[in-house]
């Protein structure tokens, strides 16, 4: 279906291709990075406009259920069933008024999906409503679009997926589904049932791309509109090289640019985005969307990425460059390409490049024991990295990691962690549990601590191993 115009206001190609292969009644799987706008993809389809464009090449009606699987009360089959009707019932709402009786005889079910204690009664009455769903009077095809599908493909009774592919066989192109995960549904290990539910997806994975320079515009120009503030060609430029077209990152490039150039007068606009360049590279939310993406990637894509960054894409295999293109994290000409268009391939913004280049030196530098690289905001315990810390665990390890060899006494850490304020409020218990929780993530066995010792009746510190150098950064 060609691109004429505008389907949606991002990732309008998208959307038509992925229509193409509905409109065949196959299922559809969305594979994309973190913040890539694998959400975004699929909230788009539920517009009007979306199930017109269905209409126009199949001639048939469509309604389309967003189905958010982070908003699952539980993770079991009653919580799945649950919010997929849940988001059934929201969807009929928009439409009370013509399928008002529609809307109560799956209601109806989906109380007894909510109430029942029943493995078999639960599953029956979940087919229940999706039958009556399809087998209403009208005769719209249905599409579930299944965001953030990964936990539950790894958390399900294999029986649930078993009975969705059931479900398929039985409407064929009426029922469809559109799942979106990290990594295809294919790298996802399981028994029969699972793979027989996966099968159909094989041949339309649909790998999401960095957004193209367009749509990057355009969500970076609604950004300063809603700042009432517009977006010169220059901001345009440097945002852009920036975030690569990676959403999240675009987002905090641009309220960056807003902040650091507020006020300021237009002759000051180059220096203004020198000093945005150097605020991003250790901003929180910049920081956290790198580490977020750079801990979904498997050790080795991370292992070939710092080698793109630091040596460029000559270095990479055809396999791994194929690979990298897929996931989009590499972009630009490939070699043998004519000149203009994006130009020289490299990684997708200038953030992520730095930031896989940073990740690639510490590798080469992370010595035993604990290694903060406080400019990247990395934590790397016996040379691998550890992702999970909270903002709180992150401040105290700042601390005693900053005093190697010192004792860190109850003032300090108060002051560090929570702030000269909470001084007289966060009381020992409270310590000891922040400790607790930073040991259970980085000690191999926090019952017998390694790294963070306790000094009865002082404090506690972070012992300097042999052969390790002085903290980096400043840290």
């Amino acid at each position: 279906m060609p691109e004429t115009t505008r389907l949606t206001p991002y990732r309008s190609a998208d959307v038509r291709a992925m229509l193409d292969v509905l409109a065949l009644g196959q299922p559809v799987a969305v594979v994309g990075l973190s913040n890539f706008g694998k959400s975004m993809l699929l909230r788009q389809m539920i517009e009007p406009q979306v199930s017109d464009a269905y209409h126009s090449i199949t001639g048939r009606a469509v309604i389309f259920v967003y189905i958010d699987c982070n908003r699952m009360l539980q993770m079991s089959a009653q919580g799945f069933y649950e919010v997929i009707l849940r988001a059934v019932l929201e969807t009929l709402s928009e439409e009370l008024i013509t399928r008002r009786d529609l809307r109560k005889l799956v209601e109806r079910f989906y109380s007894k999906v909510v109430e029942s204690s029943s493995d078999f009664a639960i599953p029956l009455a979940f087919n229940d409503a999706i039958i009556h769903f399809l087998d209403d009077d009208a005769t719209e095809d249905v599409v579930l679009l299944l965001d953030e599908f990964d936990n539950v493909l790894t958390g399900l009774d294999e029986r649930v997926f078993l009975n969705l592919r059931a479900l398929k066989d039985k409407y064929q192109e009426r029922l469809n589904y559109v799942t979106a995960t990290l990594r295809p549904p294919s790298s996802f290990s399981g028994g029969d049932d699972l793979n027989e539910f996966l099968e159909p997806f094989a041949p339309y994975k649909y790998h999401l791309q960095p957004l193209s320079d367009d749509d990057a515009t355009e969500l970076a120009a609604d950004l300063f509109t809603q700042a009432n503030d517009s977006l010169d060609p220059h901001e345009r430029e440097f945002i852009l090289k920036q975030a690569g077209g990676h959403p999240g990152l675009l987002q905090a490039a641009a309220h960056v640019v807003m902040e650091v150039e507020s006020g300021a007068p237009a002759t000051y606009t180059e220096q203004a985005l020198k000093v945005a360049a150097d605020v991003l590279q250790n901003h929180p939310l910049v920081r956290s969307e790198l580490a977020k993406l750079w801990k979904q990637l498997l050790p080795d894509e991370r292992e070939i990425v710092s080698l793109v960054a630091m040596r460029g894409p000559d270095v990479l295999t055809h396999l791994q460059h194929t690979h990298l293109r897929q996931r989009g994290l590499l972009i630009g000409d490939q070699p043998g390409d004519q000149a203009g268009g994006l130009g020289k391939e490299r990684l997708f913004g200038v953030l992520f490049a730095n930031y896989a280049r940073r990740q690639g030196l510490a590798r080469q530098q992370v010595p035993d024991g604990v290694w903060v690289d406080s400019d990247a905001g990395t934590v790397w315990v016996g040379g691998q990295l550890i992702d999970s810390l909270t903002d709180l665990e992150y401040r105290l390890l700042l601390l005693l990691y900053g005093r190697m060899d010192k004792i860190c006494d109850k003032f300090q850490i108060v002051e560090a962690v929570w702030g000269q304020d909470y001084l007289g409020e966060v009381d020992d218990a409270r310590i000891e549990k922040l400790v607790s929780r930073l040991r259970s993530k980085l000690e191999p066995d926090p019952a017998r601590p390694q790294f963070i010792v306790t000094v009865r009746g002082r404090g506690y510190k972070i012992n300097h191993p042999r052969g390790m150098p002085d903290p980096p950064n400043g840290a």
